[in-house]
């Protein structure tokens, strides 16, 4: 499998290059260098100086040749590894939380490895830095083998039906319930795309572990866990981040029914991260009180939405959607503030001449979760009745 890493240089901004430079100079160690983080941003960082970008207002040659050591210094090893072997071993090894027979490992993400013997293809695996890059994608002619461009499925699709023209149903509704199960609520035949509330340092967050939160669900029952793998192993350079304003696309996944695996449907899954207010996880930090929370988030939102609908099969006629109160558990955003910028991300307009909004460039919006509170949140800013709510029943 391919390592060549496709860099979209004229939909970076400021702020992306901000980002990334922020974490190459991070002086947290625990928090950039334990997973890889700041050597995934180091790889973006370093191809875009060699296609001659200019990043000294980012950081300063000094500055820059003593990371470049650095960086050759932590590529020789993994240091969450160390937290599993026997003899805190650290040393680097591809695919080791695949190999290890650590007791620490969870019998639940050993059971999975059974799902993830083979790799994803390089267009599976799309890195999506911000809604620009997606906007960009139908003028673009690059090609995998000239620049590792993944999209010329999304290209093809989005030059023949292009996003503004579609007016589907967009039906947003609520459903209650756990991931696995609604996954298989969905009825047969139509494109299912999920929205991964992801840990942004780490593939599949507290996975091996064995923590049951929504995203280590989704790997349990699937091969996701693999996806994320690969994405750090054949697109990060052996790092992991999931970019500040952006997200990771990944095609065609296979979720498994959890009473029966030879009983599986094919789903897209979007991972994004909001921001951990309580600053202890994320990799990107932003506190409470920075006036610029919600606009960084509602930018993460717009970019989630593009990722779906240029990845949508055919005119996004027969897409499900499912998304959620992302970041509202652990990470303490406010769930009314989620549900609010939802509502107008998706309530932008996507046509004027054809009034048509985002949400209409699907057949269904489903807003999942398990817990009643946060439903009737999200009912009350869709204006949804909460008796028409769906339940996910257990399989």
């Amino acid at each position: 499998m391919s390592s060549l890493v496709y860099i979209p240089r004229s939909s970076f901004n400021e702020e992306d290059l901000k980002s990334l430079a922020t974490l190459c100079l991070s002086k947290d160690q625990d928090r950039v260098d334990k997973y890889g983080g700041r050597r995934a941003a180091f790889q973006y960082l370093s191809q875009l100086k060699s296609l001659g970008m200019d990043l000294s207002s980012y950081i300063d040659l000094k500055t820059w040749e003593k990371l470049v050591t650095k960086i050759e210094k932590i590529k020789q090893f993994d240091y969450y590894k160390q937290d599993f072997g026997e003899n805190r071993d650290n040393t680097f090894e591809k695919y080791w939380e695949l190999n290890s027979e650590s007791r620490k490992i969870d019998s639940k993400a050993k059971n999975n490895r059974k799902y993830t013997t083979e790799h994803f293809q390089p267009e599976q695996l799309k890195v999506y830095f911000n809604k620009k890059q997606i906007e960009n994608i139908p003028y673009s002619e690059a090609t995998f083998e000239s620049s590792g461009f993944v999209d010329s499925d999304a290209r093809d699709n989005m030059r023949k039906y292009p996003i503004n023209q579609r007016k589907n149903e967009g039906q947003i509704k609520t459903i209650q319930g756990r991931i696995e199960q609604a996954v298989f609520h969905v009825p047969p035949g139509k494109q299912i795309i999920i929205l991964d509330f992801a840990d942004d340092r780490m593939p599949g967050g507290l996975f091996l572990y064995g923590a049951s939160t929504q995203e280590e669900t989704i790997c349990y029952n699937s091969n996701a866990y693999r996806a994320l793998l690969d994405f750090k192993y054949q697109r990060f350079d052996g790092g992991f981040m999931i970019p500040e304003f952006g997200c990771l696309y990944i095609k065609n996944v296979k979720f498994f029914q959890p009473v029966d695996p030879n009983v599986n449907k094919n789903v897209d899954i979007i991972a994004a991260a909001c921001y951990d207010l309580t600053e202890v996880h994320g990799l990107h930090i932003k506190s409470k009180e920075d006036k610029d929370l919600d606009s960084c988030t509602k930018k993460k939102f717009e970019t989630i939405i593009a990722s779906a609908q240029a990845n949508s099969d055919g005119n996004g006629e027969n897409t499900y959607l499912i998304l959620g109160p992302i970041g509202c558990g652990a990470f303490e955003n406010n769930t009314k503030t989620i549900a609010e910028l939802w509502e107008n991300v998706l309530s932008s307009s996507l046509n004027e001449n054809l009034n048509t909004k985002q949400h209409h460039a699907f057949e269904e919006i489903w807003f999942l979760s398990g817990k009643d509170d946060k439903l009737e949140i999200f009912e009350k800013i869709f204006q949804l009745n909460p008796k028409e709510r769906m339940q996910a029943r257990p399989i």
